[in-house]
């Protein structure tokens, strides 16, 4: 499971729907939330999960719920799957993808959806 640590620097609710922005260094993660059962608001830190499987990579920036630039560390290529690691504001996010798809230069962007990303534990 990936985690980042973030700060959140906003909270818009409508009814049941929460979305959360999250500073990670200096870019942005959304997390939507159909339900709030923790105490959160603006400023407060928090452990964001991702599982490896949930994260995409493309070489060019895309309009995605969630798009961090970040550079490859690591590729581990497999016959079917491979795990990539790329540092993303200091932090390793592990992406598993099909090794067919495995043609990644030095510097990539990880995509991923709003809806992927959990609130492990929010932190003092």
């Amino acid at each position: 499971m990936n985690k980042l640590i973030g700060e959140i620097a906003e909270i818009k609710s409508l009814e049941r729907l929460n979305l959360i922005k999250f500073n990670i260094g200096s870019q942005i993660v959304n997390v939507l939330m159909l339900e709030m059962n923790i105490d959160l608001n603006a400023g407060k830190r928090a452990e964001l999960l991702i599982k490896p499987t949930a994260i995409s990579l493309s070489q060019k920036p895309c309009v995605f719920e969630n798009s961090l630039s970040g550079k490859i560390i690591e590729i581990n290529k497999g016959e079917i799957l491979s795990s990539i690691i790329v540092e993303v504001s200091g932090f390793e996010l592990e992406c598993i993808t099909l090794s067919e798809y495995v043609d990644f230069k030095d510097e990539v962007y990880v995509f991923f959806k709003a809806s992927d990303v959990a609130i492990g534990k929010v932190l003092e």
